[in-house]
């Protein structure tokens, strides 16, 4: 059910969904690097501090909110090409009509 509703989803939204679970887990792979190493004192602050889990929520979407969007910036950039039967570069070259310019009368007042 699930694999048939995914391919049901445009490419581009397959793709854009694709990257920002791959930026979301880096971000929280990052994240959960930071709070072991004890980075200034963070894993610290907030296992002693009676908000802590608030502290954790908010750490963790905001690595989230910057990391999956950065992914799919970045896979953007890379040029990521989709290869698509209704591809444009497939398309046949439009047709090249020649123009040429209009001739308009001015009169000129003194």
């Amino acid at each position: 059910m699930i694999v048939r509703t995914w391919k049901s989803l445009p490419r581009l939204v397959r793709f854009i969904l694709r990257n920002i679970a791959i930026g979301i887990a880096a971000g929280w792979a990052f994240l959960a690097a930071l709070l072991w190493s004890d980075a200034g004192g963070l894993y610290s602050m907030i296992s002693h501090s009676s908000l802590g889990p608030v502290a954790f929520m908010l750490l963790a979407g905001g690595f989230a909110v910057t990391f999956g969007p950065a992914a799919v910036a970045s896979a953007v950039l890379l040029g990521y090409e989709f290869e698509d039967e209704n591809d444009a570069d497939k398309a046949p070259p439009a047709p090249v009509t020649h123009l040429e310019p209009a001739r308009a009368r001015a009169a000129a007042k003194r």
